[in-house]
Parts: C-alpha cells; structure tokens; sequence
C-alpha cells in the first residue's frame, strides 16, 4: 500500500458545487436540443479516424472543452449507427421524432417550414414545473443538421450534427455546441449556479441524452420498424475496464483539446462503465494522494459530506459518505484498495451498494499525469426520484454518471494543481 501520509501536506481547495445539480439541470434542460453552426467543437479528419477506433469498444466518445477559467466552449459527442447517414439524416426532418430522441419532447410543433429549414416550438412539462422553447432546424442532406434554440427557459444555444459514412450500412453521428446556462431563466442557473465545472458537466449530460436517444431511433428508423420510446435492459458484471495503451494513443489528440468522455453499454443499452480522461499538471504521486484520501473529499466538493473512515489497514480501508443532494441524499459504505495504477473504491452496502469508481493514473512527464476516472453505480436503484425519472428517460443514467465523473475528476485536478 503506498504510504499516502507523507504526502498529506498537499491543498485542497474547498469547492461549493452540488451533483444534484447534475441530475436536475440534465433532466429539465434535454428537453432543449439545440445546435447552429458551432464556432468551436466537432473533430478533424485525423481525429475521426481515433474516435472510430474508440467507438470500436466504446458506445460513445465525447470532448468537454474549456476556456482558461475552465468554463465551457464547447461539447463534442460521437456515435456510431448502425444504418445508412441516409437513413439516419431522416429522423431530423420531422420535428414530431424528437419525442421518440427523448421522451423529454413532450411536445413539438411546427410553426414555419421552407424547403431545408423549419421552425417548431416545444415543451417539456414536468409535475412543478415547465420549460419552453423555440428552435430553428436547418437541413443540409445527408450531412449536416444545424439547430438554433431561438428563445428558451433554459438559455440559448448552438449545435450542429454532422453524418459521416462509416462503410456500406453505417455511419458516425457527431454532435458538437454549447448551451448557455447563463442566459437561461432562474431556475437552471440557481441549479448550476457560479460553477464552471458544473455547467461543462451539464452539457456533457445533455448531449449524451440525446446523441444516444438518436442513435437507438435512428437505427428503428432505418431499419422501417415502428417508432417507440427507447427503455433499456441489461445488467453489468465483473470489475471496471482500464483503458488500454492502444485507447491512450487514439484519445491523445483530443486530451490535447479538453478532457475526453467514453460511455460504455451493455448489450440492451444499460449503463455498464463510464470513463473521464483529462490530463493534470501535477506528479502522479501526489494525484494519489487525493484519490486515496477520502477524509479530504468534503473539502473539493460540497456535496460530500459525513465521511469517516472505520477501518484502516496496509492493503485497504472502509469508509462511509454521504453525498447530499437539495432533496435526497444518498448513503454508502465503501472499501477503498489500491491496484497497480491508481485506486478502486467498492460500494459495499447503502444506497450505492454495488458501486465502483476506480481512478486509473499513468504518468506523462516529469511533472504531470494522464488520469482516467472509470465509474458505474446502478444509479435508478439509489433513490425513488432517479428511479421514476430514468424509468421516463433512461439515457439520463448515463448522461448523469458522465457529469459526475467529470465533475469529481475536475475537483481533484484542481486541489492537487493548486488551483
């Protein structure tokens, strides 16, 4: 076991940010799919090549980019689809299918439409609450679908889906843009608040809701089966996969850009790992420091709370949190362990029995670090609310773990940069 104690002079800094947030903003907010010509995001050629090799163990592979300050510029997501670009362009040319993306479009009408542009108003209704919006969509066949969110509850916004053929009867959807958090009404920016991290996270999970929710239609589409609402099924075993060298060296590219998201499935669409890749200007050893001291985790993140470690060995040690949302909380006992590249963290009982985190740490200078955050937690199972609302959106399990993660990754770089 690595003798963390002497490395315990390290600062952290205390971060004020909510996961609930995550979840909340995520939920209300897919509701807005939105995208116009983005002035940053999407990928090259080159890195379309890493990404198809990426997409060839992995369901997605997403980009959060940021500013200096660590707000964000822009969300690139990619799938691959198992039809046609041709056939997978036509679930855009009718705003009545966003429904069946999300089932989050509760409603979706057409106010103007011309050859290659429509212009529709939705709504996502919810028990205490409502959001609205108008979105323009132009269509640019078979490659490119541009939507602009004209005037919203939940801020403005600019995406772009772009196709790309991927042999005979496949193709990659990439979708890349931004929300604006900031200019959406009262209730999405006391959620996310002041936090960058937060309204990066958001994006991330908006985005993989609905990429993911058009490539399960767009393959009923393609394939003339009726349209129906997407529930998933399945169940994960077994340990959380490392990245392997040969994933490393595909991703290179785009940790250059900003930190790298990959949702993994199992075979009817359940959750089975999360990972976050970002790279961290600090040694490897003092990363672990931060990731093998839970007694330290309330002071990144304010949604931690109530940590106490119960028992400590040369090989192990079990802890309990709890991690407080607005309106539930949710309680565990974990086991923390060491492998030979970072840290594995076991739920063992409480609402997140079953869970697994593991940090992956490999070094790329003298000075910095690449680390990779694997994460999965049977998340509908851990409290009623997130039951009820991933039985009406199931991709939210993902797009909710993918935020968390990054979130979690981020206030670690953070304390150990110095920041």
């Amino acid at each position: 076991m690595p003798q963390v104690a002497s490395f315990l002079s390290v600062v952290f800094l205390p971060r004020k940010l909510s996961l609930f947030a995550i979840f909340a903003a995520v939920f209300v907010c897919s509701s807005a799919m939105a995208a116009t010509s983005p002035k940053t995001g999407g990928v090259s050629k080159e890195e379309l090549r890493g990404i198809s090799r990426l997409l060839d163990n992995y369901g997605m592979v997403g980009l959060a980019e940021t500013d200096s300050t660590g707000n964000p510029k822009a969300m690139t997501l990619a799938v691959r689809i198992d039809v046609s670009r041709d056939k997978a362009f036509g679930i855009f040319e009718n705003p009545a299918n966003f429904y069946y993306i999300s089932t989050l479009f509760k409603e979706n009408k057409v106010l103007q439409s011309h050859t290659n542009s429509i212009a529709y108003s939705w709504a996502s209704r919810h028990k205490w609450f409502s959001f609205t919006g108008v979105n323009n969509i132009a269509l640019y066949r078979p490659r490119r679908v541009d939507v602009e969110i004209v005037k919203s509850s939940v801020g403005s916004g600019t995406f772009r889906f772009m196709f790309y053929q991927d042999g005979k009867d496949r193709c990659i959807l990439v979708l890349s843009g931004i929300l604006d958090v900031k200019s959406s009404e009262w209730l999405i920016r006391y959620l996310v608040g002041a936090s960058p991290s937060m309204r990066v996270a958001m994006n991330i999970g908006i985005g993989t809701v609905i990429i993911k929710g058009a490539k399960t239609l767009a393959e009923q589409f393609g394939r003339g089966k009726p349209m129906t609402k997407h529930r998933t099924r399945g169940r994960r075993s077994g340990p959380l996969k490392p990245l392997s060298a040969s994933d490393m060296k595909s991703i290179a590219p785009l940790l250059d850009r900003g930190a790298v998201v990959l949702s993994k499935s199992v075979g009817r669409g359940r959750l089975d790992q999360v990972s976050v890749v970002e790279k961290v200007r600090a040694p490897s050893a003092k990363f672990l420091v931060a990731a093998a001291t839970p007694e330290l985790y309330p002071k990144m993140i304010k949604a931690i709370t109530d940590v106490n470690v119960l028992r400590r060995s040369e090989s192990d040690l079990e802890f309990s949190w709890t991690l407080g949302f607005s309106i539930f909380g949710l309680t565990s006992r974990n086991r923390l362990s060491f492998a030979p590249d970072g840290v594995l963290v076991d739920g063992l009982d409480g609402n997140l029995a079953g869970a697994k985190w593991r940090w992956q740490i490999a070094d790329s200078t003298a000075t910095g670090c690449i680390v990779a955050y694997h994460g999965w937690a049977d998340i509908p199972r851990s409290a009623f609310i997130l039951e009820k609302s991933m039985k009406r959106e199931p991709y939210l399990e993902h797009g909710f773990m993918a935020g968390s993660n990054l979130v979690m990754l981020r206030a670690l770089r953070r304390a150990v940069e110095g920041r």
